[in-house]
């Protein structure tokens, strides 16, 4: 558990080790996108891209995407082919794109030994140089900056996003993440599944003006386990932080939209109906975790948030269970 105001670690287990942690790892990746990528920035796809495997959102090579949309797709539904796209678009490629999150890395204080590579999260045959190995530790370090960009944390809230895609479709997506629905101020944020990192969660919530997250990697009961911790976050005295262990500042890039440090307000989640528009994707679904090692809690952050509103745009597309 960690303070996200005063940076102070309350409580881990296994905290510090570097794992696979599948698709929570998109969390790093929409950070490097919005420090350098403006939000209405057109993103070509490649065939690199459109050939990633589910989940995705079916981009074709030759298409021309918006980024904000792909962003979205990026967090709300972990859209793979999504995350290479934006990856090559802000760094020329996706091996340059690990360049970007290694000096990101640094500048946010990582101190685990993190293996940087691939934006999606993927450790198969898919993946950029067999991909991440990133520590609980770590992971919270990125979670809390990624919740100080407005446009970032207003994403991960909301219950779907409607927009017409480079393809000349409308689209629709429905954000996955369970919690949202069913936990008490629940503010997001990221789901993750492979079969070598097993299931993965970065949950969030505010209540009385405090904001907690938790991390949890290789838990098999994902959502009992986020809210147990988060539970036990909120029942932390802020005040017995003293002498403990520190996280370091959050220190934020030149992001391409305004951020501010309001604290944020947690948003009520209702669910979506699909329209006549909807299109289903079926993808391989799992179920998430909470940062869990080894069977240990590992990691609940008291993090900030700031709010900064975007419209949808138009009609639907519809995906449902995943990561």
């Amino acid at each position: 558990m960690v303070d996200a105001d005063t940076g102070a670690v309350l409580e881990g287990g296994h905290e510090r080790d570097p794992q696979r942690v599948a698709s929570v790892f998109k969390v790093l990746t929409a950070i490097v996108v919005a420090e350098n990528l403006a939000t209405d920035a057109e993103v070509p796809v490649s065939s690199r891209a459109e050939a990633m495997p589910a989940r995705k959102i079916n981009l074709k090579a030759g298409q021309v995407w918006q980024a904000t949309d792909l962003l979205h797709a990026l967090l709300l539904v972990s859209a793979n082919d999504a995350a290479v796209a934006l990856a090559e678009r802000t760094a020329g490629s996706l091996e340059q794109f690990g360049g970007m999150l290694d000096a990101t890395a640094v500048r946010l204080g990582m101190a685990d030994r993190p293996t940087l590579r691939d934006p999606a999260g993927l450790d198969d045959e898919f993946s950029v140089d067999g991909g991440n190995l990133i520590s609980a530790r770590d992971l919270s370090i990125a979670t809390r900056a990624f919740l100080s960009y407005p446009q970032l944390a207003e994403i991960v809230v909301k219950p779907d996003y409607r927009f017409a895609g480079g393809d000349g479709n409308p689209h629709r997506l429905l954000n996955h993440n369970r919690l949202i629905k069913t936990y008490p101020g629940a503010m997001g944020i990221k789901t993750g599944y492979t079969k070598r990192a097993g299931h993965s969660l970065i949950a969030a919530a505010r209540r009385d003006g405090r904001t907690m997250i938790a991390v949890v990697i290789g838990a098999p009961d994902p959502y009992g386990s986020a809210s147990a911790l988060l539970d036990k976050g909120f029942a932390t005295p802020a005040a017995s932080e003293g002498a403990l262990d520190h996280l370091p500042p959050v220190r934020l890039g030149t992001a391409t939209d305004p951020v501010t440090h309001a604290a944020p307000a947690a948003r009520p989640v209702s669910t979506p109906t699909a329209t006549s528009h909807s299109r289903t994707i079926n993808a391989d679904a799992g179920s998430m975790a909470l940062l869990i090692v080894g069977g240990a809690p590992a990691l609940v952050i008291l993090a900030r948030r700031n709010r900064h509103r975007r419209l949808a745009q138009t009609a639907s597309w519809r995906m449902q269970s995943g990561l």
